[in-house]
């Protein structure tokens, strides 16, 4: 996703319903009759929504949070700005309260940001844009599920697997028991994850997005102008 992470917001939100015992911290309506959101009392630039202390924040619902605010919820200037598959009917629509498996991220300036479902990403942005993000999510979907149980993949004499993607050449190690690291073409990878299917999908996320083949772009440009920094 890009601006805005869904598991980490879900978490945060849930906590936060928690600690007000799942009700509007002004009406006191439970979620089972409103839809209840999370309202930041002040914002950090830069700060992610879900990196804010808990006493800077409130549960209200859609009404009371409108009201907090000054303003109407808008109707209008919606921009999608990421989405997430939460693997089941695990999230809800902070829009309509629907349960949702495919979240749809959207922000508007005067608002901050909502989880919502297609079709009210749909109507919050004026168009189609939740239906063709939702279709073309899919389609990346598949594109990720296909290369994680490639035939492709081969392993080598070392314990490693590797595969090549987009012209550039994978390769994924365990550095201990349960951890697991890849590398791309030269450069050697940092990060640890807890399985092999997580390295997968970071390596497949990292490369199908462009960044891989930027990244490797850059370190091969700075390569070439090191010696002559030095003279």
């Amino acid at each position: 996703m890009n601006l805005y992470r869904h598991k980490e917001w879900a978490a945060y939100r849930a906590e936060q319903i928690r600690l007000h015992g799942g009700v509007c911290a002004h009406c006191l309506r439970s979620g089972d009759e409103v839809v209840l959101q999370v309202h930041h009392r002040n914002y950090v630039a830069g700060r992610l929504p879900w990196e804010y202390p808990y006493e800077d924040c409130e549960v209200l619902c859609k009404g009371c949070h409108a009201k907090e605010h000054g303003v109407i919820q808008p109707s209008k200037d919606w921009v999608l700005i990421g989405h997430d598959d939460l693997g089941g009917l695990d999230g809800e629509c902070e829009q309509c309260g629907q349960a949702l498996r495919y979240a749809h991220m959207v922000f508007h300036p005067k608002w901050w940001a909502m989880v919502v479902g297609e079709k009210c990403c749909d109507d919050l942005t004026e168009g189609t844009v939740g239906t063709e993000s939702h279709a073309d999510f899919l389609n990346f979907l598949d594109r990720r599920k296909r290369f994680v149980g490639s035939s492709k993949w081969q392993a080598n004499s070392d314990g490693s697997l590797s595969i090549r993607r987009n012209d550039i050449a994978i390769v994924i190690v365990s550095t201990a028991p349960g951890q697991f690291r890849f590398h791309l073409d030269e450069a050697r990878g940092k990060v640890d994850h807890p399985t092999l299917l997580d390295a997968k999908i970071s390596a497949f996320d990292f490369v199908e997005s462009g960044k891989a083949a930027a990244y490797l772009a850059e370190r091969r440009q700075r390569a070439k102008s090191a010696p002559h920094r030095s003279q």
